[in-house]
């Protein structure tokens, strides 16, 4: 029994430490008992009477209670309802309310339970309230940051697509139409932006849009619906106000030629918000159209259209040369003229159409006798991925029926994995057959068709990952120092990595690099997207030894159909970053 004593003791001393009141109360005979109680709160100004009820009622009204929790103080304590509670109920009732101490107010807790020797009779109670301010405080603002996730997007701070549903909700529950202006916009060029800068870059382009959108369109509610789509809704404005100010935005877009996001705007009356907001979605896609016709560039990536334009640019030069550049798929057995002179003797053939037959109705049409079945069976798509598995060209002179000496070459242009070609480039040209101007013009022709299979052979270098052992294999290289050529050969892929990024890339990149270049997660990207690149940064001293400032690395699962090899290859992009950094 001592020992008993000795721990309600301690309980005891835990309780009072803990709690600010500790009272026995009695509902029959409105009386208490003091366990705890500070000495301060037993005299007037707190209230004090020897009833509980007016105690507890004198407590609030003499200002110790917060004035916006008096009402709902006094409903609590009210001693009869307390009395119809625990004469149906044992559980316990609780009431949070803010309560002065030491001259602030202060968030508590009051917990009034059934005393151990309660009976209807006899209908004694504990009353327990306990400082909880810091810990409800804590609650409160993880409550308000829960609200305010669910409700704004957390980089722009506009509202985001559950506000907007919410809206779209509340409206159309309404019975009465109401005026309904909205405006769609969606971002011109992030997706350059993130490729060539990264996506930080693309968040600030993002932010910079919105702080753009809530300045103009101050009394109306902004919404970033997703990546880089945002809404403007207007409820209860007439049309002319809301057109006037969505026009007005467009102008501002549009003020230095290169508009930030296409646009669409609209206003009806009615209860459909989604309504409104689809019609103009097609507005929107109509200006997004628009856009891209008078910048192309934006459509495609930035390397896809520099690339198009040296093509271009170079294909004209070279057909001044020659008479007919075609390129040909293998595989497909098809072909596609590129460009040819007038003065070509079949200047008048489709631009398309099948490459066998081609070849043997030019056979046919125009060789002489004598080099009719050498020119057919060279230019044959059997030869061709023989000859060509093991070369890079071939070259064929021949004489056609007016006696006249023409030269063709073949140039492989792409391969499968295996290295068997499946694409070509062809040209042909008249030539005097003096044996000294024909090395010439073989030679010239030569480089200037190294120049062109240049250009598509974009890539630094190719590699071959054996998912079996995790393998790499370097394939191709084209322009990398022979010391990053024997990192890459027959070496543990993730080895190759971890060494690359520790001699090559800047510090700080290199968790962020080997992370983004894990196998793990390129074969999970790679699931749901036909390639997935990374992009990095070469540290200034070892730039001049790569050649390159920035760096991408590009994965895709090979073309066998069971991806038990992936693909790796690299590219220099310093100056598609550079260009990049402009549009900024």
């Amino acid at each position: 029994m001592e020992n008993n004593d000795y721990y309600m003791e301690d309980a005891m001393r835990i309780l009072a430490e803990t709690y600010h009141k500790i009272l026995k109360i009695n509902l029959t005979t409105d009386t208490h008992i003091n366990i705890k109680v500070y000495q301060s709160e037993q005299d007037d100004s707190h209230g004090y009477a020897p009833t509980i009820s007016d105690w507890l009622r004198n407590f609030a009204v003499s200002g110790q209670v917060y004035e916006k929790d008096v009402e709902q103080y006094l409903r609590f304590t009210d001693i009869n309802t307390i009395r119809a509670h625990f004469e149906h109920s044992d559980e316990c009732i609780r009431l949070r309310y803010r309560r002065r101490t030491n001259g602030t107010f202060r968030w508590v807790m009051m917990e009034l339970l059934k005393a151990s020797d309660y009976t209807p009779d006899n209908q004694t109670l504990m009353l327990y309230i306990q400082d909880i301010h810091d810990a409800y405080i804590r609650e409160f603002e993880a409550h308000k940051e829960l609200e305010y996730l669910s409700r704004f997007d957390t980089l722009t701070g506009l509202k985001n697509l559950y506000s907007y549903r919410s809206m779209c909700d509340m409206v159309a529950s309404e019975s009465s139409p109401r005026p309904i202006g909205v405006m769609f916009s969606d971002l011109n060029g992030l997706k350059i932006i993130n490729d060539t800068m990264g996506h930080e870059k693309g968040n600030e382009f993002i932010c910079s849009y919105a702080a753009m959108l809530c300045s103009h369109f101050t009394r109306y509610d902004s919404f970033r619906i997703s990546g880089d789509e945002f809404l403007v809704v207007s409820i209860d404005d007439g049309k002319d106000e809301f057109v006037k100010q969505a026009e007005a935005f467009k102008h501002l877009l549009e003020a230095d030629g290169l508009p930030r996001a296409a646009v669409g705007f609209a206003w009806m009356s009615g209860n459909r918000i989604d309504a409104v907001t689809a019609e103009v979605e097609t507005l929107m896609y109509s200006d997004k159209q628009s856009f891209y016709e008078a910048h192309p560039e934006y459509k495609h990536s930035v390397v896809e259209q520099s690339y198009h334009d040296e093509m271009a640019s170079l294909i004209s030069v070279l057909t001044d040369s020659y008479e007919v550049l075609l390129l040909a798929d293998l595989n497909e057995d098809t072909y596609h003229i590129i460009k040819q002179n007038s003065t070509s003797i079949n200047a008048g053939e489709p631009l398309n159409g099948i490459y066998s037959r081609r070849n043997d109705n030019f056979c046919n049409g125009y060789i002489s006798d004598d080099f009719r079945e050498l020119r057919r069976n060279i230019g044959s798509i059997s030869n061709l991925r023989k000859q060509l598995r093991t070369e890079n060209h071939i070259i064929c002179d021949y004489r056609l029926k007016n006696g006249q000496w023409r030269e063709s070459a073949f140039w492989k242009t792409g391969s499968d994995i295996d290295g068997k070609p499946t694409k070509i480039i062809y040209y042909s040209q008249s030539i005097d057959h003096s044996m000294t101007e024909r090395l010439s013009r073989r030679r010239t022709a030569e480089k200037n068709l190294e120049l062109l299979a240049g250009l598509n052979e974009a890539y630094r270098s190719f590699s071959l990952i054996n998912l079996d052992n995790e393998y790499l294999c370097l394939q191709q290289n084209n322009t990398l120092p022979d010391r990053i050529s024997e990192m890459m050969n027959n070496v543990p892929y993730e080895a190759m990595i971890h060494k690359f990024a520790e001699e090559f890339l800047d510090e700080e990149d290199i968790p962020s690099f080997i992370e983004k270049t894990s196998l793990i997660l390129i074969r999970r990207e790679l699931q749901h997207k036909k390639s997935y690149r990374v992009l990095c940064r070469i540290k200034p001293e070892m730039q001049s030894v790569v050649g390159a400032r920035y760096e991408k690395f590009s994965y895709s699962f090979s073309g066998v159909k069971n991806h038990r090899s992936i693909v790796m290859a690299t590219r220099d992009i310093t100056d598609v970053v550079e260009w990049g950094q402009n549009l900024m």
